[in-house]
């Protein structure tokens, strides 16, 4: 479904009486992100699959109140960021950090939540820059248009399996650049752990 066709409030509305079959389409708009922030975070693909799972458990959970909520988006990246802090709260690495970092005091008027979702962004830009031009047209015509995998498929003249091996390619390589630019990922992780810091 092309984002030009998606109605996120209309979808909600549904989502909200119950309907199953917009909660699929639901499902299906938002999985990639959930699973793409699921996976950068806790480097895990089965843990990213288990997140992805859980957020969208508490979705249908909390229906009733989904019209109220004003940034669906933002609200879901949360959701996931909190589960994927409790699967990293539980890693020796999490453990160094949160013994060793020095906590930084607010220098902005922006929410932690604001932070965390901006320099997420920033940082999955310069990594899709970095692909190879077949994974980011990939990429960008199922992130940025909202194509189906056989859509892309028809968009690129190639086979759907084909696209789906570049997606895969293409988390694996961005999940690589940021591993390789450690200022930029260790930051993003700080930040993230910061806003939560207080929930110990």
């Amino acid at each position: 479904m092309k984002r030009s066709q998606y109605n996120e409030r209309e979808i909600i509305a549904r989502i909200a009486k119950g309907d199953e079959s917009a909660f699929a389409v639901f499902f299906r708009h938002h999985y990639q992100k959930i699973y793409e922030v699921g996976l950068m975070l806790t480097q895990t693909e089965s843990v990213a699959e288990e997140l992805v799972q859980d957020v969208f458990m508490k979705v249908w959970k909390q229906q009733a109140q989904l019209p109220e909520i004003l940034d669906i988006e933002a609200w879901l990246f949360i959701i996931a960021r909190n589960d994927a802090y409790k699967a990293l709260r539980r890693s020796t690495r999490l453990k160094v950090i949160l013994d060793t970092y020095e906590w930084p005091q607010p220098v902005s008027n922006e929410t932690d939540e604001q932070i965390i979702y901006r320099n997420y962004h920033e940082l999955v830009n310069k990594a899709v820059g970095q692909l190879p031009a077949r994974q980011q047209t990939a990429w960008r015509l199922s992130r940025e248009e909202g194509l189906k995998r056989e859509e892309i498929a028809a968009r690129m003249q190639i086979r759907p399996d084909t696209v789906k091996e570049h997606l895969s390619l293409a988390i694996k390589n961005i999940r690589n650049f940021l591993e390789s630019h450690d200022a930029f990922l260790i930051g993003a992780e700080l930040i993230f752990i910061s806003s939560l810091h207080s929930l110990n």
